[in-house]
């Protein structure tokens, strides 16, 4: 066998080999992994395989201009110190805010603030080669002033100024060559003044002679506080010369009392449910007791002008009434109206015939034939009132009801037919007498007993017939209950205050919430309710939920339930004076004032509250004349002692109690 020669393998060429190997192994290994890795994650099992996905930046669409969301106006008055604009634009454009270069979020909002100084701030704003102007006043110790703008109003009217500011100021007005200091309204509750401002009012009678119109110039108005002075001017002040009425008809027009010669081709008719009434030879809205409703369907002539006061219209009619030409119930809400006025003819007189007088269920009907549905004055009589003689203090409230009778003057009634007779049984009159004057007649109606009377309302019936409908005295009898009473048969509406989109008082995140007066008010009336219903009283609450109701409807809704009595429930607020809290209790017209004193008096002996007052003032709905209205004011929610008792049940149980045993109190008084 032939020899064989084996070649010897280099070590150097082995090892370089298995490096390579090995090489290759772990690049498969690597990417298995990552093929592994970018699989499909989303549990559909029929996907096999995934694109890996790369970030990308949002796209914006910016706005072609500058878009502001604030502020709403270019020209405002603000009581802060600080304006913020907000909005958006292209970041490839500048804006410049008082020159100062505004950077943009990336998607193009922004936000800047500016700081005011006191008085005039002109703010510019560039954009786009075209400038915007926003001019805002600052203010620090006013907020409004009335009257603003052009006004003009009738020989002899009296002028009402109202200011809001700062409360501590001192508050002029110069006119017409005077200067006049306004003083702090005693009524503050229910303006529309910002926290820590005060309502502040002062009056000018206009002359009543001028035979051309006057142009008597601006109000200016100078208001200090804390050391700073700020002014305000009106518009020009017209007094209109009495001819700028139509002509005369002597016929028709009394030269006496209460009446105004406004013409006689003018009409004015009420249609709404009913029409509160001013004393048409004054240009303020004052209500007080001796101004009275006029039903729907009353009629007379009207002046051809109309007085403005404020956003307010006035009408004034012959009889001397002044009735809205419209209102709203809150600044958010549209306009009603009140008259509806045309031109034509009314009868030179008006005839009054007595129906019937009768007794139908809780009420006294008075029902009368008239020729038109004339106006007439209501009032309670003899009565002393606590306000001064030729005084502008609105304090209207009395020591003690001291009525004796009841006038209706019929105007331009010239003839009255029938003899009003009273059944000898009637609860609450006991004679009639009739005043004939040359131009009008009244009705006189005689209390069984002083301060015997209790409530009243008007209408004209189906058949077109005047109706007066008197409130009874409500019978209630002692009992061993917790009222001390049983009310089985009264009937008691409560009216609870604010509620839906207007909540009253509010303090936010008070120990981690938001505390709204309507809730407060609700869960107060509900109590009030249950002590009442146990004693056999029938209550109607005129919400049970968190909605809204207009005052004109709750005054609606007053006349068609027909109480024997309503009470009102708010609570109250006060801003700087954290430690500040009592009860409050407030009537408007005399025949409540001893339901008032007898809730306060309850109250009071509850210990609930450190202290208490009663007053009169012109709420709204205290207004009303259907029945005793008591509007109470529960405790202050600005004070965090008082705000705990509105949450505390125990708190809440014993002002109802106490309010409850007040109106049982009231209910036996006038039984004795």
């Amino acid at each position: 066998m032939p020899n064989r020669t084996r070649k010897r393998t280099n070590p150097n060429q082995v090892l370089l080999m298995l490096i390579v190997v090995l090489a290759v192994l772990l690049v498969g290994v690597i990417c298995i992994a990552l093929v592994i890795g970018s699989g499909d994650t989303n549990d559909n099992p029929g996907a096999s395989e995934s694109t890996p996905t790369v970030p990308t930046e949002p796209t914006y669409t910016y706005p072609n201009s500058l878009v502001l969301t604030a502020p709403a106006q270019q020209e405002m008055t603000v009581m802060v110190d600080k304006l913020t604009f907000e909005g958006a634009f292209d970041p490839n454009q500048t804006l410049l805010i008082n020159g100062l270069k505004i950077t943009p979020n990336k998607d193009g909002s922004f936000s800047h603030t500016e700081f005011l100084k006191l008085g005039s701030n002109e703010i510019t704003l560039s954009y786009g080669g075209q400038d915007q102007v926003y001019k805002i006043t600052r203010r620090y110790a006013v907020e409004s002033c009335e009257p603003l703008g052009d006004h003009k109003y009738n020989s002899g009217a009296t002028v009402l100024f109202k200011v809001s500011a700062r409360g501590g100021s001192k508050v002029e007005v110069s006119f017409n060559g005077k200067t006049i200091e306004l003083k702090e309204d005693k009524f503050q509750m229910g303006t529309d003044t910002a926290e820590g401002f005060l309502l502040f009012t002062g009056e000018y009678k206009l002359p009543s002679t001028n035979v051309n119109d006057l142009n008597l110039g601006a109000v200016t108005y100078k208001i200090t506080c804390d050391g700073i002075t700020e002014t305000m001017t009106s518009g020009t002040i017209t007094c209109l010369r009495p001819s700028d009425i139509l002509a005369s008809n002597p016929s028709v027009t009394p030269d006496y009392g209460k009446y105004i010669n406004v013409g006689s081709g003018y009409i004015a008719q009420i249609i709404t449910f009913s029409a509160e009434s001013f004393n048409g030879s004054t240009v303020d809205d004052y209500s007080h007791p001796h101004n009275n409703y006029l039903p729907e369907g009353t009629m007379d002539y009207c002046s051809t002008e109309t007085i403005t006061l404020g956003k307010l219209s006035y009408v004034v009619l012959r009889s001397g009434h002044r009735v809205y030409v419209e209102k709203r119930n809150n600044p958010t809400l549209a306009w009603v109206d009140i008259v509806d006025r045309y031109r034509g003819k009314l009868p030179d007189h008006n005839e009054i015939g007595f129906a019937s007088m009768v007794v139908d269920g809780r009420h006294t009907v008075l029902t009368l034939d008239s020729v038109w549905k004339a106006p007439f004055y209501f009032d309670l009589k003899p009565q002393t009132y606590q306000r001064p003689a030729n005084s502008s203090d609105r304090n209207y409230s009395i020591k003690n009801f001291t009525a004796e009778y009841v006038d209706i003057t019929f105007c331009y009634a010239t003839k009255f037919t029938g003899n009003v007779t009273i059944p000898a049984d009637n609860p609450l009159f006991k004679s009639a007498e009739l005043i004939r004057q040359e131009s009008d007649c009244i009705l006189r109606l005689y209390l069984k007993k002083t301060g015997g009377f209790y409530g009243w309302d008007c209408y004209y019936n189906e058949k077109g017939q005047l109706c007066f409908q008197f409130l009874n005295p409500a019978k209630a009898t002692a009992s061993e209950n917790t009222l001390g009473a049983d009310l089985s048969g009264i009937k008691v509406v409560i009216d609870v205050g604010h509620g839906g989109s207007d909540p009253g008082t509010v303090r936010e995140k008070y120990k981690g919430q938001d505390v709204h007066e309507a809730d407060r008010n609700l869960a107060l009336a509900q109590a009030v309710k249950k002590q009442l219903e146990a004693a056999g009283a029938e209550v109607i609450l005129n919400r049970t939920t968190d909605v809204r109701i207009t005052v004109d409807e709750r005054a609606k809704m007053l006349k068609q339930e027909k109480p024997d009595f309503c009470l009102s429930i708010h609570h109250n607020s006060i801003g700087g004076h954290p430690e500040f809290d009592r009860f409050e209790t407030f009537y408007f017209t005399p025949f409540a004032q001893l339901a008032t004193s007898s809730i306060r008096s309850r109250t009071e002996e509850s210990g609930v509250y450190s202290s208490s007052i009663m007053d009169w003032h012109h709420f709204f709905l205290a207004r009303q004349t259907v029945c005793p209205v008591v509007l109470t004011e529960n405790g202050y929610m600005s004070c965090d002692a008082a705000l705990d008792k509105t949450l505390d049940p125990a708190s809440i149980e014993a002002k109802a109690t106490a309010i409850a045993k007040g109106i049982a109190d009231y209910f036996l008084s006038i039984n004795k």
